[in-house]
């Protein structure tokens, strides 16, 4: 096919996830890291410009953007500067100076809305909570993996039936979020993109399971995933990344006995695993009034999104298939 005759129906802009087709739409996820927040504002920003220029140059049928962000929109990320009054909602204000030009989010809604001007295609914004899902390659920001890799050790370690104590604090433990299931996330993606005339030009949506949790809530779901007890948090437990240092002849051995994928546990994020179950310890649920009002009512409970991406971690032989 000669690139003068691709017809791109809709282009989305993501984070940390590659290129991939579905039903012959194509999608594009990028995201480049950098040390500090100047240049991560700056090298994104232009990694958007850059794509967006390219691709509305070689499809003349391109009729909608998405960009995807999420949570530092609201300020999550400074939390400890801020006030984060939830519900969060979109119609909220841009975080105030020092902190707003630290968001990159907003330099690439600002790009996408200077380049739209006069154009046949629109965007939207997408902004999921944190993401729960699997992916078949490595993703430093994959929680439910991490998840995944230290339950499963923890079981070998302990035993089935075994108590897995929260590894943060009560107040965390308690603490309200709106977590986003992949398949959540990508359907209401579609949904905006193939409703134009509902979704304007500019428009942002939070995306959300649906229901409002705690890790209280969810935290014993998922460890009875894996044949295990989960409980509050007992103060005195070690931090899952030394847990998992001490125990790595345990995962070999796993490894070894169920066939899996050499080097899941060690391309782990174990910092990051420790940031979201640990620090990020606020409260930060989603309304998702907006995305109601347009007709999109998918909807999963938070603890089933969880046991769906670990099977699929299972099927990807990330940890074994049974427990």
């Amino acid at each position: 096919m000669m690139w003068s005759q691709l017809r791109l129906s809709f282009f989305v802009v993501s984070l940390a996830c590659p290129i991939v087709n579905l039903h012959g739409i194509n999608l594009l996820l990028a995201y480049i890291e950098a040390h500090d927040f100047e240049s991560r504002r700056e090298v994104n920003a232009r990694l958007l410009r850059t794509a967006i220029e390219a691709i509305s140059g070689i499809a003349p049928n391109l009729e909608s953007v998405i960009l995807q962000t999420g949570g530092k929109g609201y300020g999550l990320e400074f939390s400890n500067e801020l006030k984060i009054s939830p519900p969060l909602h979109e119609s909220m204000p841009r975080i105030p100076e020092p902190w707003r030009s630290k968001v990159f989010y907003y330099e690439q809604y600002d790009t996408l809305a200077e380049l739209s001007k006069g154009k046949k295609w629109s965007f939207s914004e997408i902004r999921p909570d944190g993401i729960i899902g699997f992916v078949p390659g490595t993703n430093v920001m994959n929680l439910a993996q991490g998840i995944a890799l230290y339950l499963t050790l923890y079981r070998e370690v302990h035993g089935q039936a075994a108590e897995v104590p929260f590894p943060g604090m009560l107040h965390g433990y308690r603490s309200t979020h709106s977590d986003t299931f992949q398949d959540i996330l990508s359907k209401m993606e579609i949904y905006a993109a193939l409703n134009r005339d509902k979704c304007p030009n500019g428009s942002a949506y939070n995306v959300a399971n649906g229901d409002v949790v705690s890790w209280e809530q969810v935290w014993p779901g998922i460890c009875s995933h894996f044949g295990l007890v989960g409980t509050g948090p007992q103060g005195d437990q070690k931090k899952i990344e030394d847990f998992v240092r001490e125990n790595r002849g345990a995962w070999a051995g796993l490894v070894e006995k169920h066939g899996l994928r050499k080097g899941s546990l060690e391309a782990q994020n174990w910092p990051f695993i420790h940031f979201m179950l640990v620090e990020f310890d606020f409260d930060r649920e989603y309304t998702l009034d907006a995305a109601r009002s347009i007709g999109f009512t998918e909807r999963i409970d938070t603890v089933q999104g969880y046991r769906v991406a670990f099977d699929r971690m299972a099927a990807a032989r990330i940890i074994p298939s049974s427990f």
